[in-house]
Parts: C-alpha cells; sequence; structure tokens
C-alpha cells in the first residue's frame, strides 16, 4: 500500500518525494485519521516535532490539546512550544550518587487556574 499525500498548494506526491517535515504532517495526519477510525485510549509520541518549522509544532500542539478528551499523550521533545502547552511535565536526569536516573514531574495544571 502506498500513501500519497497532498501538501498544500502541492500536487499528490510520493511520500518519499517530501521534505521531513512534509513527511512529519503527512504521517500524524494519517495516524490520527486511523485514530479517528479505530480509537486507541493514548499516544506516545517521540520527537514528531523535529523536522517542524515553529508554525506547524503550533498547529500540532494545538490539535492535540483540542483532543486531549478523546486520548492522553506522552510527547517527547525538545521544543518549547510543546512544554508551553503541557499539563505536565516529567524529565529524566543522570543521578551521580546512585550511579543512575532521577524522574522529576512538574503538574502544570494548577498554574492554568491561576
Amino acid at each position: 500500500m502506498r500513501y500519497y499525500p497532498q501538501p498544500p498548494y502541492k500536487g499528490f506526491r510520493d511520500i518519499e518525494q517530501l521534505s521531513g517535515g512534509e513527511k512529519s504532517i503527512a504521517a500524524l495526519a494519517l495516524l490520527f485519521a486511523i485514530h479517528s477510525f479505530h480509537p486507541s485510549p493514548f499516544f506516545v509520541l517521540d520527537e514528531v516535532d523535529a523536522a517542524l518549522d515553529t508554525n506547524n509544532v503550533k498547529q500540532v500542539t494545538n490539535y492535540i490539546q483540542s483532543r486531549k478528551g478523546d486520548f492522553q499523550s506522552i510527547v517527547i521533545s525538545l521544543k518549547d512550544q510543546f512544554y508551553e502547552h503541557a499539563d505536565v511535565l516529567c524529565g529524566v536526569a543522570r543521578d551521580k550518587d546512585s550511579e543512575g536516573s532521577k524522574i522529576f514531574t512538574l503538574d502544570l495544571l494548577p498554574f492554568y487556574q491561576l
């Protein structure tokens, strides 16, 4: 099966002919379309925004935020826009004393209610 996305203002193309950002948006569109047909309770998205520009990151975060009543998501990202729209932040850091890892969490929901 082949997937032929159509970016705005462009014709149908094979996915191999798209830029990295266009491939990411096309893959997310397919993922969320499948989800609308066969829902899943949660998603784990690992740096799906790496190839996206600021505008497209904002669109993805707005979409996920608008659908948070339908599913939960864990988004691994290095971009501030995802942090700004998160309900909870989790971080992992090296712990030299125990020679392992330490996990930090920050619940942001009380700050939204201010």
